[in-house]
């Protein structure tokens, strides 16, 4: 159930955030809080392991809730690592928020499978996709594709895998700088499924996230 606070930040417990600490990126989960006080996430881990992280380490999180990017920082207050493992954080003074439009189109270059439906055999095919939004993708392939092609397309972002996603090809032209990959398609993504949406939004907020984070002007000493 989300909650949205005085200030207007979206929070519902077992929401899955990326906490960054240090540069590095993990998956937590909220696992509660008091307003104004405290927020109590996972304690992060790698391969098994805990990341150890001293009092007042400074980290960011960062979400989307129903097609807001919420991102802020704050401080881990206190560490636990048994019986439980949780991390308290200090409540955040302050956070950026933001609309993800349909159309924002963020550089991607991630490996993806396809197939292309109404034929006769299923192979699957590869490609690269270069540009990903929430309405479709620019992707890099070696099998010459037709404009009106419907495609079934599995690809591993950051934020779980985006299965059997259908989409449609709008349009196709040559890509001279390649010859593994020498056709560039535009791609349509038909009605998504709330959990293919929910991984994509994710995604596309950490993408803006960074953007903006990048144009921020840094102050001079």
């Amino acid at each position: 159930m989300k909650t949205v606070t005085k200030t207007g930040l979206h929070l519902s417990l077992g929401k899955r955030i990326q906490a960054t600490v240090r540069g590095e990126k993990y998956r937590v989960t909220l696992r509660g809080w008091v307003e104004d006080e405290y927020l109590i996430v996972d304690y992060p881990h790698f391969q098994g392991d805990l990341v150890k992280i001293a009092p007042l380490t400074g980290c960011s999180l960062s979400f989307t809730s129903e097609g807001t990017y919420f991102d802020f920082k704050t401080l881990v207050l206190h560490a636990v690592a048994q019986p439980v493992r949780l991390m308290v954080l200090e409540y955040p003074k302050s956070f950026t928020s933001y609309k993800l439009r349909k159309n924002n189109r963020h550089k991607a270059n991630f490996q993806f499978s396809f197939s292309v439906e109404d034929e006769t055999s299923e192979k699957m095919l590869t490609g690269t996709i270069r540009d990903l939004s929430l309405s479709g993708a620019l992707v890099t392939h070696s099998q010459r594709l037709t404009k009106g092609d419907n495609l079934r397309l599995t690809v591993d972002l950051n934020f779980g895998e985006l299965s059997n996603v259908k989409a449609q090809v709008r349009n196709v032209r040559k890509n001279p700088g390649s010859k593994s990959e020498p056709f560039v398609t535009g791609l349509e993504f038909s009605k998504l499924s709330p959990a293919q949406d929910k991984i994509l939004r994710e995604f596309m907020g950490t993408r803006m996230g960074e953007r903006r984070r990048g144009d921020r002007p840094r102050s001079s000493r």
